[in-house]
């Protein structure tokens, strides 16, 4: 290899560096699981109680699993099965998927934006 290659391909990964630290580094642990069925929210479980909680839809169920944290699709009937398949997630913005379902599974921040004041 030439020295303008080893110098290119350095920059690369310091660019692939930076790009995992800014945008996945530097998620947060979300504040609650937000499950949409047909978009449509039909549950909001905060992370820090642990619960289980049946998701019933016309094509059938999933069953979600907040527990330490984290949420998890544990059981569902769906032919698949790849949503319980899935990792367990609890940053902000992950997802679970049930596409037979039309169920996912959203980590949010547990706080609200809200408007602290208003200048003017």
């Amino acid at each position: 290899m030439k020295r303008l290659d080893l110098i290119l391909i350095a920059g690369v990964l310091v660019l692939a560096g930076i790009i995992y630290l800014v945008f996945l580094g530097s998620a947060e642990d979300g504040g609650k699981a937000v499950i949409t069925v047909d978009g449509q929210v039909v549950q909001e479980l905060p992370l820090d109680e642990d619960t289980t909680y049946q998701v019933d839809t016309p094509e059938g169920y999933n069953i979600v699993e907040i527990k330490d944290g984290w949420a998890d699709v544990i059981e569902a009937d769906c032919r698949d099965g790849l949503c319980a398949d899935q990792k367990r997630i609890h940053k902000t913005g992950e997802t679970i998927v049930c596409l037979p379902h039309k169920m996912v599974v959203t980590i949010e921040a547990g706080t609200e934006n809200t408007v602290d004041a208003v200048v003017g």
